[in-house]
């Protein structure tokens, strides 16, 4: 059961998003916020698998939220709900440690396969947000950029495009240790925390477009 958090000062989003929710066998929402300031005191509180969470709210916004929640309560996943798709807030949400982000008029079939995929471990990012994102980067100088394997290349756009271990092991023809060593090499090489930070240098970079 993947256990979630609805984080946002509107009652009808808030309402909205219940409504989508109710009747999904594996998804139950455990808590409800105004703001960020309560979605973070809750997630201390309760055991949340995907906070989802809107930027712009009273008293604490989203992005502070989302860093105070990461800090805290680390297993806990964040994705973004929001209106917002300024490339700052998308970059500042990412880099805050949020695993997605998707626009609050996505189809109920892509909220629900966000949250899914933000519970297990991987990312989502709406196409529209990835566009964002990669039209804001497209001019970044990549004369200083670190020098990337071929494999290593493959699998980080593999990783951007949320596949997982499995997959990727069977697409780039590895064994899954393999790939965690990839990963391992990629994060040391690129100057990374995690593999949220291997998403963000790959949106940056232009390696993966909408």
């Amino acid at each position: 059961m993947i256990r979630v958090l609805i984080a946002d000062d509107h009652e009808m989003i808030r309402n909205g998003l219940l409504s989508l929710i109710r009747g999904e066998s594996d998804i139950h929402v455990v808590e409800t916020a105004e703001n960020g300031k309560q979605a973070v005191e809750l997630c201390e509180k309760r055991d949340v698998d995907v906070a989802l969470m809107d930027i712009m709210m009273p008293e604490m916004n989203g992005v502070e939220a989302t860093r105070l929640i990461k800090e805290k309560r680390p297993e806990t996943k964040v994705l973004a709900v929001t209106i917002n798709d300024e490339p700052r807030f998308i970059k500042e949400l990412i880099a805050a440690g949020a695993s997605g982000y998707i626009l609050k008029h996505s189809t109920k079939d892509e909220i629900l396969r966000a949250i899914r995929e933000v519970a297990s471990d991987r990312q989502h990012f709406g196409a529209d947000v990835l566009s964002k994102i990669s039209s804001e980067f497209a001019q970044v100088n990549t004369k200083k950029a670190p020098m990337l394997t071929k494999k290593e290349s493959e699998v980080l756009k593999l990783i951007a495009q949320e596949y997982t271990n499995q997959e990727i092991a069977e697409k780039v023809g590895c064994g899954i240790r393999t790939v965690d060593t990839h990963k391992r090499n990629l994060i040391k090489k690129l100057e990374v925390k995690n593999v949220v930070g291997l998403v963000k240098y790959a949106l940056k970079m232009g390696v993966v477009r909408d």
